[in-house]
């Protein structure tokens, strides 16, 4: 099960996922991507504190992501990753292709 929130602030768009990002809940994120308007300059903060699990097809739902906002100008956070995420990313080397913060993110 996954939960989606999108909020919109002065800098940007928050995505908050809830849940487990897989297979079966990529499509959500790909929806709530879809329905964006991000401007250049603005940012995309994927907020991850509640993520529970994510695999391969999780891990393709932030590169669309990063997609989505480089073809509007945007920029992209990834906001406090769970661990096992932070290792996934460093082990695709994804770490080099997105930006990270919160206190899991350099563990």
């Amino acid at each position: 099960m996954l939960t989606l929130t999108t909020t919109t602030g002065a800098a940007g768009r928050t995505i908050a996922l809830d849940g487990e990002l897989d297979h079966q809940t990529v499509p959500r994120l790909h929806e709530a991507l879809a329905g964006l308007r991000l401007a250049p300059g603005e940012r995309l903060v994927v907020e991850l504190s509640a993520l529970t699990f994510c695999d391969s097809s999780g891990l393709a739902g932030f590169l669309a992501a990063h997609e989505a906002a480089s073809a509007a100008g945007a920029g992209i956070t990834l906001a406090n990753p769970p661990r096992v995420l932070m290792r996934m990313l460093r082990f695709t080397g994804l770490d080099s292709v997105f930006d990270t913060e919160g206190a899991a993110a350099t563990g």
